[in-house]
């Protein structure tokens, strides 16, 4: 069904864009769509974005790039800024990004966050958490500043003493673009440790550190830290559920079939396998259905098909801007299981 008689460009962009081929418009493109064009078996083709509108953060700017074909095959590969995959059939998938510049903002002046004055063995500290371009952590004692730390970016955080595995620390808590970050002070307000997660808490005499796995389901991957005797921090081995949210469940067959590629890549073998019918099952490994599809990294649909019925898995090369994929088709019987897959 996606084989094409000639080579086939397919577009992407990051942003709402024109995109032009050659000088000459191809349409406008926005994300999560694309705009397929035929090729000619032998040539040049430059590809330009333009933006259709600035972000909030960021100006935008169009951007051109090249690339060359030659006997229906990639002969020059444009700029390490645009991610190229090919596809079976002779299709090349180009993924455009528009240039940015950060907008001037207002300057933000100075303020405090958090403030607590904790006493440990005896000793008086004062310990200020602040904003001044990026988070910083003073601390003093008895009245004279013994250090200032800055923590890197971020906007909002808190101070608290914390009883962890019969120890009081000073949990120092800070958050930036989604992810937490954990230090912990000891007594003599040293860093004994430092962790960034989607989400830290802090149970059983433990720090938790809880990553989410963006799958659709919504699979983390959680760590636990114990403390040691000798005032370390040992970490567990890691952990797979769902420990913040409850599973999602999928909806139609482009759904069941990504979350069960998604099982396969993960290596979760009792989900992959309830995924399929019993019939396709038999007999099957779960290592020779890993072998089946070989290691992979992403899951896309092609040419925007979410029907469910065809999927590519995506493996990158080498370089990081090129990829190739390998397509399967699905199909489903009466319950929703996957009751064959064929490569295409």
């Amino acid at each position: 069904m996606y084989y094409s008689p000639v080579p086939l460009l397919v577009l992407r962009s990051d942003v709402p864009a024109l995109m032009e081929v050659n000088g000459s418009p191809a349409g406008e493109c926005l994300p999560g769509s694309h705009i397929a064009l035929p090729l000619s078996d032998t040539g040049d083709y430059y590809i330009g974005l333009s933006p259709l509108a600035d972000e909030r953060n960021d100006r935008l700017y169009g951007i051109t790039r090249k690339i060359g074909f030659k006997k229906g095959q990639i002969s020059a590969y444009p700029a390490p800024d645009v991610e190229v995959c090919t596809w079976p059939g002779g299709v090349f998938e180009l993924f455009l990004r528009a240039g940015r510049l950060g907008k001037d903002g207002v300057p933000r002046p100075p303020y405090r966050i958090d403030r607590i004055e904790p006493r440990f063995s005896g000793r008086n500290f004062a310990l200020t958490l602040y904003y001044e371009n990026g988070i910083r952590l003073s601390v003093e004692e008895d009245g004279e500043t013994r250090s200032v730390t800055a923590l890197g970016e971020g906007e909002t955080g808190s101070l608290n003493v914390k009883e962890i595995g019969g120890e009081e620390y000073v949990a120092v808590r800070t958050e930036s673009g989604g992810r937490q970050q954990l230090m912990l002070l000891d007594g003599n307000m040293e860093a004994v440790f430092e962790a960034a997660a989607d989400s830290i808490l802090t149970e059983k005499g433990t720090v938790c550190c809880i990553d989410r796995l963006h799958t659709l389901l919504g699979h983390e991957r959680r760590i636990r830290y114990a403390r040691q005797a000798d005032g370390s921090f040992l970490a567990a081995p890691p952990e797979t559920g769902f420990f913040t949210c409850p599973p999602r469940k999928p909806a139609g067959s482009f759904e069941r079939a990504v979350s069960f590629l998604e099982a396969v890549r993960e290596g979760f073998e009792a989900e992959a396998l309830s995924c399929l019918t019993d019939a396709l099952k038999e007999g099957l490994s779960f290592s020779a259905l890993c072998d089946f599809f070989g290691g992979f990294t992403e899951i896309r649909p092609p040419l925007s098909d979410k029907s469910g019925r065809y999927l590519g898995t995506v493996t990158k090369k080498k370089a990081e801007n090129l990829s190739t994929a390998r397509l399967y088709e699905f199909t489903f019987a009466e319950d929703g299981r996957i009751d064959n897959i064929t490569e295409q």
